[in-house]
């Protein structure tokens, strides 16, 4: 496309500064709620999957489940050769530490809640110094014997202070009852955890508690130097697990954890889920292992933010078809209005495909143009809806990151939205500038005259 095109193009958008204000407000509102909707649902995918992470334990997660003389699964393993072979089988592995976890009530007082209670190495931990940020209390502290880092809003609804003795019940991982106590050393804000509500323990504590042997564990958390080789770090891990002669599963070992052996099936040895004998005919003693991504633990989540994310491009387009059929509306109007102007520019020499060209030039200056104005004005709206506080235990808490929603524009989707809205335009004003470089020079001379 020649200068020339260009320059008159542009000389053509600055014509009729409404017409152009008109179509080119439609093309950039458009283009700013495409990049407000994919910088949210990026940011909201970010922070589920760190909050997640936080949720879980690690970016992934190795599970073992015993078989008991009574043939039914127990969350425990007590095989120390796992946790060497997961951390040597993915190099970009942060942190691998035990994990033990379980549901509690704890009770102070009158009054009593349902907690998910974890058993954390804190002379491994990496994950949660790094993320939780503690309101009251320190680390040291939290480290030592028998102490609970507990989250605010529990704390506040029972009233608890640093140094107050809460009694804990909980079933162990034989399923019996056990009762027993802990001193609350410090309160972290879960609202920059995504809204939840996890007490944490140091995990010899709560391994006693659950009455394991001090070698055996639930889980190995681990944590990777960037979450989205998660996947690809499960893989491996269970191709490792596998190759030592491990039974290995990637299916959903829900019912392993209610106890409901029965029904639990696991690949021996193979690696893939549903292949192998249920804990049923398995010898006691024989340990099933599972494996599972941040990702897999975060998929209700996800798959709302998917919807989101299809809603946002169903409205995209729907603006986009309004905006083109302006763009093409207005330009059949733009032919009527400028015929005598065509045919005197053919008859000094311009060419079918010279009007043709400066057609498809001006379209594609309005909306790229447009486009670019509504990206660019996207960027501060976004950051500045970022700054609004959420109620983080509502029920896109895990989505938010300290209460905040995350706005995450990536480059590429935004080139996507620019180049998008360029194509749509030029095709709204195809059939136009076809026409316009139809006109005959002597027609259009002749009936203008």
């Amino acid at each position: 496309m020649r200068l020339i095109h260009l320059k008159l193009a542009a000389r053509n958008v600055r014509r009729q500064p409404h017409r152009t204000i008109a179509l080119g407000g439609a093309v950039a509102f458009s283009a700013l709620v495409m990049t407000l909707i994919s910088g949210f649902v990026n940011g909201m995918d970010s922070a589920i999957q760190d909050n997640v992470t936080l949720y879980s334990g690690g970016h992934v997660l190795v599970s073992g489940y015993t078989v008991s003389w009574s043939g039914r699964l127990q969350s425990r393993f007590a095989d120390e050769a796992v946790a060497n072979i997961v951390q040597s089988a993915y190099p970009e592995i942060r942190t691998a530490s035990p994990i033990s976890q379980t549901r509690a009530t704890v009770v102070f007082g009158s009054r009593e809640v349902q907690l998910t209670l974890r058993g954390i190495d804190w002379t491994k931990d990496q994950l949660y110094h790094d993320s939780l940020i503690l309101s009251k209390g320190d680390w040291n502290g939290i480290a030592s014997s028998r102490s609970m880092l507990m989250s605010a809003q529990t704390a506040n609804r029972f009233g608890l202070s640093i140094g107050d003795q809460v009694v804990v019940r909980l079933t162990t991982a034989s399923g019996q009852e056990n009762v027993t106590d802990y001193k609350v050393a410090g309160i972290y804000d879960d609202s920059a955890a995504g809204g939840m509500n996890t007490a944490f323990v140091s995990f010899g504590d709560l391994t006693t508690d659950l009455n394991m042997k001090s070698n055996e564990q639930q889980e190995i958390g681990v944590f990777l130097k960037n979450s989205t080789g998660a996947e690809n770090a499960a893989q491996i891990i269970t191709k490792a697990l596998t190759a030592k002669g491990y039974t290995v599963s990637r299916s959903t070992m829900s019912n392993a954890s209610t106890g409901n052996a029965a029904d639990v099936n696991a690949g021996a040895g193979t690696g893939s889920a549903g292949s192998g004998p249920t804990s049923r005919h398995l010898a006691p003693g024989t340990v099933i292992y599972h494996v599972s991504t941040v990702q897999e633990l975060a998929g209700e989540i996800g798959s709302a933010l998917g919807s989101i994310r299809w809603i946002g491009y169903a409205v995209f387009i729907l603006m986009l078809i309004v905006s083109a059929t302006g763009i093409s509306n207005s330009y059949r109007m733009v032919l009527l209005e400028r015929t005598k102007e065509i045919g005197m520019l053919r008859c000094i020499g311009y060419k079918r495909k010279d009007v043709f060209s400066s057609f498809i030039a001006e379209g594609i200056l309005l909306a790229g143009g447009a486009a670019l104005v509504g990206v660019i004005l996207a960027l501060p709206v976004g950051f500045g809806i970022g700054l609004v506080p959420f109620n983080p235990h509502g029920d896109f808490g895990a989505a938010l990151v300290q209460g905040h929603l995350r706005f995450a524009p990536w480059l590429g989707q935004l080139l996507l939205i620019l180049v998008f809205v360029t194509i749509v335009a030029i095709a709204a004003v195809f059939l136009p500038a076809r026409k316009a470089a139809e006109v005959v020079p002597v027609e259009a001379l002749r009936k203008t005259a």
